[in-house]
């Protein structure tokens, strides 16, 4: 049976922090690359293990100074090593240059920091107010974020360690005798088990924001065709309906456009199939750039588009749909290239459904296609 002093729950969360940041490093082999920060958080709780064995080993090899200044040092360059590792992963990345200025300091105030009257208690609160400072940083950084379940409980664990370096450092400051050690053994054996556990906590959270994100990602390719990168088909019906409610609660109307490249056919058989992505990647741009939010577009099938229109009614959806007729017919290489466009109005007392009311676009498409390509035709 282990026997659970201190230092021995100091070097078990040392070397917890050491087997996630493998685990991160596994995980990072296997992320994909818009997964950023991955090598940050990797690389600090592999540098917090070499703070344990400052603080355990080379007190018993080295006079306490070189041991306290070299576990500061992994202490600090692990806290940046964090804030790194969370600035990049949501896309707020520091300089490059701020994580070897950061460990050129240290290293430096520790060097300073020594050899005269007071140098201890100088040294520790140089350093405890820098820790301060770059996870109070790291706090803000994440709760800048939309609050999901991992970033409150991130930004939880970082407040609670910098109330606990906070009050460590009063302490030290207002009881420089043993550095408050002596006084206030309770404070000392909490702060340095909840600033050891950080160690191993920060990393899970970090497990639990990628695993957030992942999750947002996939959501987002489920719902974003990929070569227009417009709505899919299931993700128009499930905001279109959303809107379509809320245009009945205000007693609104609601418009839908269904959108069909003409002779599309001639334009992949003449010029090639990359021509034709081109031409609908083209298309869908030149659209969503004539409509304004909280207009959708979604690729519905092939080269048919669908938009729809809250607070729209048959003028205005009819005035949108020549616009977007006009922008692609004048398009001088590709005779071919033009577009044929239905139109369907929802009353602010309907009851239609969107499927149904994307059926009688689809309908004034049919008579577009019918009355010669190239027109819009609106249902009534």
């Amino acid at each position: 049976m282990p026997h659970f002093d201190l230092p021995t729950v100091i070097a078990y969360t040392g070397v917890m922090a050491c087997i996630i940041g493998l685990i991160l490093h596994s995980m990072g082999k296997n992320y994909p690359t818009y997964i950023k920060g991955l090598k940050c958080w990797t690389i600090a709780p592999l540098i917090a293990g070499l703070a344990t064995a400052a603080r355990l080993w080379l007190r018993s090899a080295f006079p306490d100074s070189v041991a306290i200044g070299a576990q500061n040092v992994c202490l600090i360059t692990t806290s940046g090593l964090f804030l790194m590792g969370t600035c990049q992963f949501f896309e707020r990345p520091l300089p490059r240059r701020f994580l070897p200025l950061l460990i050129g300091v240290s290293v430096f105030a520790m060097w300073l920091f020594s050899g005269y009257a007071g140098a201890d208690i100088d040294r520790r609160l140089f350093a405890r107010t820098l820790l301060i400072l770059l996870y109070a940083y790291l706090a803000w950084v994440v709760y800048r974020q939309p609050h999901t379940f991992a970033r409150w409980l991130t930004v939880s664990i970082v407040a609670t360690l910098v109330g606990l370096i906070f009050v460590r450092t009063i302490v030290g400051y207002l009881l420089p005798n043993g550095d408050g050690v002596d006084s206030l053994g309770i404070i000392q054996g909490v702060y340095a088990i909840g600033f050891s556990s950080t160690d191993v906590l920060i990393p899970i959270c970090a497990i639990l924001m990628i695993s957030e994100k992942l999750h947002l990602v996939l959501e987002n390719l489920a719902m974003r065709d990929s070569l227009t990168g417009v709505l899919t088909r299931r993700a128009l019906i499930e905001f279109g309906e959303r809107e379509m409610a809320g245009c009945r609660r205000r007693g609104a109307s609601l418009s839908v456009l269904m959108l069909d490249l003409d002779h599309f056919k001639e334009i992949n058989d003449t010029y090639g199939h990359h021509v034709g992505d081109s031409v609908i990647r083209d298309f869908a741009e030149r659209t969503q750039s004539m409509l304004r939010s909280p207009f959708l577009l979604a690729r519905y099938g092939g080269e048919e588009f669908v938009a729809v229109l809250p607070e729209s009614d048959a003028a205005d959806a009819a005035l949108i749909a020549e616009r977007i007729r006009s922008s692609i017919s004048s398009n001088p290489e590709l005779p071919e290239y033009r577009v044929s466009i239905g139109v369907a109005t929802t009353l602010a007392a309907g009851t239609e459904s969107l499927t149904v009311l994307i059926q009688k676009a689809d309908q004034g498409l049919y008579q577009a296609k019918q009355g010669g390509r190239n027109r819009v035709e609106v249902i009534r």
